[in-house]
């Protein structure tokens, strides 16, 4: 019996031995520095890091979030085109883009803004040109942000230079045929972001004054109606409406964002602090909104109460 006790205590401690040699010699696991950790389950996305001048993010119904990365300014082909994954993993959906800014989601398409041209991206990364520079009944400056209404009309907005020279606003047919909305000098220095207010009406933030206006398409080629709203947004940038109707305004130099219950209400400031309040969105759920912080490199989650 000692014999037998003697023996089995051996063998477990030249197991344990072994088991130390092991450990010590094994190489470590590496990290994957290229891919972000996992989000572990059940915890809140706040903020996405490492991207470079986030523009504009939109979100996919089953979660995953859309983000266009400028890269350098006035770089041609280090813009792209980033997947914010659920978990917080981020991945290149697709890349060698210019400068793209504005985005917008119909159809399981994705209709990106890239400086001169508007590019149609599946969500498998396919991308189409779907109107070039010479396409445009005037020569692009700085095409900016893009609305889709419900028959697949594609408006954009050109911000011109930093006098306005150049600015408008288009439609883009289903087609293919684009015209001209607002012109430049048409009462909005440098048209940004863009939001449907109803039927042929847009609102339209200007960058260039900081004024919210109400944008109404006249039919038969009739000039356009315009009203101011408000003012104050400093350099206003994005437009969205949460699933309660309230709107919201970004402001891009200022690094703020504003609510308003309804457009003509008044303005009540929700967060600042920020370096670059660009092209805000909503989270799938409706319960964030989703603010590209340009020059900080980030994408805010901010909870809408």
């Amino acid at each position: 019996m000692k014999n037998t006790v003697r023996s089995t205590f051996r063998l477990r401690w030249l197991v344990a031995a072994l088991a130390v040699l092991t450990s010590a010699t094994a190489p470590a696991a590496e990290p994957n520095s290229a891919e972000p950790a996992a989000r572990p389950a059940g915890t809140t996305l706040k903020e996405v890091v490492g991207l470079t001048n986030p523009e504009s993010a939109v979100a996919h119904a089953d979660g995953r979030i859309f983000v266009t990365e400028i890269g350098a300014f006035n770089k041609a082909g280090d813009g792209k085109v980033t997947v914010v994954h659920p978990d917080g993993r981020t991945e290149t959906l697709v890349g060698g883009l210019n400068d793209p800014k504005g985005m917008d989601l119909f159809g399981d398409r994705l209709y990106v803004a890239d400086v001169d041209r508007v590019l149609r991206i599946g969500l498998d990364g396919t991308v189409t040109e779907l109107a070039k520079p010479g396409d445009f009944p005037n020569k692009p400056v700085f095409l900016n942000d893009i609305e889709i209404d419900g028959d697949g009309v594609i408006y954009v907005s050109d911000s011109g230079d930093d006098k306005g020279q150049g600015a408008g606003i288009y439609a883009i047919a289903p087609d293919g045929g684009i015209r001209t909305v607002l012109g430049a000098n048409a009462g909005i220095m440098r048209p940004n972001g863009l939001l449907l207010d109803g039927p042929r009406s847009l609102l339209v933030a200007d960058f260039g004054t900081g004024e919210l206006f109400r944008l109404v398409m006249k039919k038969a080629d009739g000039k356009p109606a315009l009203k101011l709203l408000y003012s104050g947004f400093g350099a206003a940038d994005g437009l969205l409406r949460d699933r309660d109707g309230a709107l919201y305004v970004s402001d891009w130099k200022g690094g703020k964002v504003w609510r308003l219950s309804k457009p003509r209400s008044a303005p009540q400031l929700i967060t600042e602090g920020h370096k670059s309040s660009a092209d805000i969105g909503l989270s799938a759920d409706g319960h964030y909104l989703l603010m590209p912080d340009m020059m900080a490199g980030k994408l805010v989650f901010l909870p809408l109460k």
